[in-house]
């Protein structure tokens, strides 16, 4: 994974724009990722989770990548999640990033399943999926999810699959939320690149030897998140996890995935960013609003070089939002 740095490294899992079509609206994912990449980000973790990878066609999600590649977002900043429920589905979109260049393929374990699914069974399923691939410049970050998989990535199954297949399990990527698993994983497994997507864990986990982080917030806080990282000593950075617990508990209110969508439709004054694609709705005028006027709240509180990517004065999405909301209210 040579585009991303060995240390400190700062992954956002990008939340996908939609068009009418429900296909991945190429402008708006392109703009979004060359701000965050201007503004912290080491990188660029498209189609997982918050991405709401999962419900998007493996052709869309192929082409969206080749558009990226060519209007210029470099592929070695680029981690795919190639996750899906099929083996052949899950074949095709890693060869596809591999041979496009991507810095590692990220790969949760199917989640339709979820009570009958043992480690064996996990590791049966990485072991398929990584022999059909079938190339030794696969790099593979394990994706270990078990609130939305249902199957954890065990230390058994870690190092079954690193015996088996050496340097093309790259990482893991722990979205676990208990960081005792991470610092035991970072332990046992000192040659592998260990993110964690739980931003409260960032000082503690970096300073376990923990590679950096792949996660949600940085969609609307990277600057922030780039000063934890960038913060000389573990004390100095525990001094940011108020502020990006505080951001946690705002957008985390309701549904996560259209709370970001609408924090960044508001930053960025495109609405079309809030759509979303089913089974997934956006959120309530009313809850926006207050999302977004509590969100703006919390960044006047900050020093103007960690809010996020414009001034709240020139946010046309705040103001739009708040005077809907106005308008509803007047005429109830």
């Amino acid at each position: 994974m040579s585009g991303l740095p060995p240390l400190d490294s700062l992954v956002v899992a990008i939340a996908t724009p939609v068009t009418r079509g429900l296909a991945p609206d190429v402008p708006l994912l392109l703009a979004r990722s060359r701000e965050l990449l201007d503004n912290g980000c080491d990188g660029i973790a498209l189609f997982g989770t918050t991405g709401e990878g999962a419900h998007f066609a493996p052709r869309d999600r192929m082409a969206t990548l080749e558009a990226l590649i060519a209007a210029g977002l470099p592929p070695d900043r680029l981690v795919v999640a190639t996750g899906a429920l099929s083996v052949p589905d899950v074949v095709e979109l890693s060869r596809h990033a591999v041979a496009h260049g991507a810095a590692a393929c990220l790969l949760m374990p199917p989640c339709f399943y979820r009570g009958g699914l043992t480690e064996d069974g996990a590791f049966r399923w990485y072991a398929t999926a990584i022999d059909r691939i079938d190339t030794d410049r696969l790099r593979l970050l394990l994706y270990h999810f078990p609130d939305i998989s249902g199957v954890p990535i065990t230390p058994g199954t870690v190092r079954r699959l690193v015996e088996r297949y050496g340097a093309q399990i790259a990482g893991i990527k722990d979205s676990g939320g208990d960081l005792d698993v991470t610092e035991a994983l970072l332990r046992r497994f000192s040659e592998l690149a260990v993110y964690t997507g739980t931003e409260t864990h960032i000082p503690h986990a970096t300073a376990s030897g923990a590679r950096g982080t792949i996660c949600g917030l940085a969609n609307v806080i990277p600057r922030l998140i780039r000063r934890m990282l960038d913060a000389p000593t573990l004390p100095e950075r525990r001094r940011f996890v108020p502020l990006v617990r505080a951001v946690d508990a705002i957008l985390s209110r309701g549904p996560f995935i259209p709370a970001v969508k609408a924090v960044v439709a508001g930053t960025t004054g495109e609405p079309d960013w809030r759509r979303m694609i089913p089974p997934g709705s956006p959120l309530p005028m009313i809850d926006e609003a207050r999302l977004l006027e509590d969100f703006g709240r919390f960044e006047d509180g900050l020093p103007a070089e960690w809010r996020e990517i414009m001034p709240r004065a020139s946010r046309p999405g705040f103001s739009a939002a708040a005077g809907s909301l106005h308008a509803r209210q007047s005429s109830g």
